[in-house]
């Protein structure tokens, strides 16, 4: 499997994983990101990969993402978010100092596009329906 496509799956999991315990337990996102990080880096950390650390940062930062509250986006916009993540970060790690600020600035722009997107397209299907009905 090439590195882009166990990009995009661990992606989904990250996002997902942390999504789901942040649901169902009472530890806060902050600290359910955090331990499935851990626990992430821990199983990996035997791997002998150059790009290990990369998709230990993609988790990472695809927890973020996982953080996000159900009222702002769905389980759908999700993994949108996640997918779109990836290749943010892709992109961005090569062109930013420092792999913290990637991440981060990474989840914030996918999480905004995805929020961003469905807030038009809700908007624009209201609009279009208003109209067939006058």
């Amino acid at each position: 499997m090439n590195f882009f496509v166990i990009s995009l799956i661990i992606s989904q999991i990250g996002a997902h994983g942390t999504h789901l315990l942040v649901m169902k337990k009472d530890h806060g996102p902050v600290r359910i990101s955090s331990f499935l990080t851990l626990f992430f880096i821990g199983l990996t950390t035997l791997i002998e990969s150059p790009k290990i650390e990369a998709l230990q940062a993609i988790f990472f930062g695809s927890s973020f993402i996982g953080m996000s509250d159900s009222a702002r986006l769905t389980k759908t916009q999700l993994s949108m978010a996640s997918l779109l993540f990836v290749l943010i970060f892709i992109f961005l790690i090569h062109h930013l100092k420092g792999i913290g600020g990637a991440i981060g600035f990474s989840a914030f722009v996918s999480c905004l596009v995805i929020y961003s997107l469905s807030k038009m397209i809700t908007e624009l299907k209201d609009q279009v329906s208003s109209r067939r009905q006058s």
